[in-house]
């Protein structure tokens, strides 16, 4: 059987322009649908197709649609900041549901909105007019428990905006969740939604701070690893050092150089490889000014550098704190 062609999607206006909060949400459904349909649906899948021409039939149009072709079904997933819309929220599902049955006329089609902030209004779960009646589910994120998003790497960002007691305490679990992810480009976009997502409910400043700490997390399996080599190398150097001294008096000497040289190596590297990331490639005169900064300058350049807003400050810091070493 031909599958039918959705029509394309005309240029929208700025007017009719999604949300930034949508657009991410939607992002992450064509990303994770599995995981998505999974947590909303509760159907486990691993073939589904994503209608990316999504329906469109202005002055309305669908936000996310996915197709489980093996099943007959069709998810269509509404992302709402507000249950304010024109036309109003109910009316659009509505058309939706028509829209997407005369196209799939066999599939059963399931839809659920996804409320992202809590606006005190009521958000609606039925259409009625008349003779006219159509249901569909509501789900209101601050309601929801974050303990079913968790375990979906892909919903990590939208467990932000779930019900808790601390948000402090639930934006910690988001950014330790996303820093045991091993792709690091993967890493950063989680963390960029997260942030995003998280603005809907919570200050900046607790989100920058708790999420930015998520954010260096990867960097702390690169700094024990140079920490180790540290420890390796002083431990090498104790031994040959105890051959040559006596074997007590240079292993102890030995670990205990060997262990102050890895450390500052390690945190050294961390300054450097922070800064990089921050300002692009170092000078190789501002790579020599931190080579010669001591232990404790390394550690207060590692706290003033979250401040620097350019390298301008950073080349007037070097410069203060390098006239005399303290």
């Amino acid at each position: 059987m031909k599958k039918p062609q959705i029509p394309m999607e005309p240029q929208l206006t700025a007017r009719q322009k999604l949300l930034p909060s949508d657009n991410l949400c939607k992002k992450l459904a064509e990303k994770y649908p599995e995981q998505f349909v999974a947590w909303l649906f509760g159907i486990q899948a691993e073939t589904l197709e994503i209608v990316k021409t999504e329906l469109s039939r202005e002055p309305i149009r669908a936000d996310a649609a996915i197709q489980f072709s093996a099943a007959g079904e069709l998810f269509h997933i509404e992302f709402q900041t507000s249950a304010k819309s024109q036309p109003p929220l109910p009316l659009r599902m509505l058309d939706y549901k028509v829209g997407f049955k005369r196209i799939y006329e066999e599939q059963r089609i399931r839809q659920v909105v996804l409320v992202l902030k809590d606006s005190g209004e009521a958000v609606p779960e039925t259409y009625e007019d008349e003779d006219t009646l159509h249901r569909f589910k509501v789900k209101r994120m601050w309601q929801e428990d974050p303990e079913e998003l968790l375990p979906y790497v892909g919903l990590l960002p939208l467990a932000t905006i779930c019900q808790t007691a601390s948000g402090e305490k639930l934006l910690r679990r988001v950014a330790s969740a996303i820093a045991k992810q091993q792709v690091v480009q993967e890493r950063r976009e989680l963390i960029t939604m997260s942030q995003a997502l998280a603005g809907l409910r919570y200050d900046r400043n607790l989100i920058y701070r708790i999420l930015k700490e998520g954010d260096m997390l990867e960097e702390s399996v690169v700094v024990q690893d140079w920490i180790q080599r540290g420890l390796e190398q002083g431990l090498q150097q104790g031994l040959e050092r105890g051959l040559e001294q006596g074997l007590e008096q240079g292993l102890e000497q030995g670990l205990e150089q060997g262990l102050e040289q890895g450390l500052e190596q390690g945190e050294r590297k961390l300054v450097v490889r922070l800064l990089t990331r921050r300002f692009g490639k170092l000078a190789l005169p501002v790579r020599k000014q931190i080579d010669a900064l001591s232990v404790k300058q390394l550690e207060r350049l590692a706290i003033a550098l979250l401040d620097f807003k350019n390298k301008s400050e950073l080349t007037a810091w070097l410069k203060h704190h390098t006239k005399g070493r303290d």
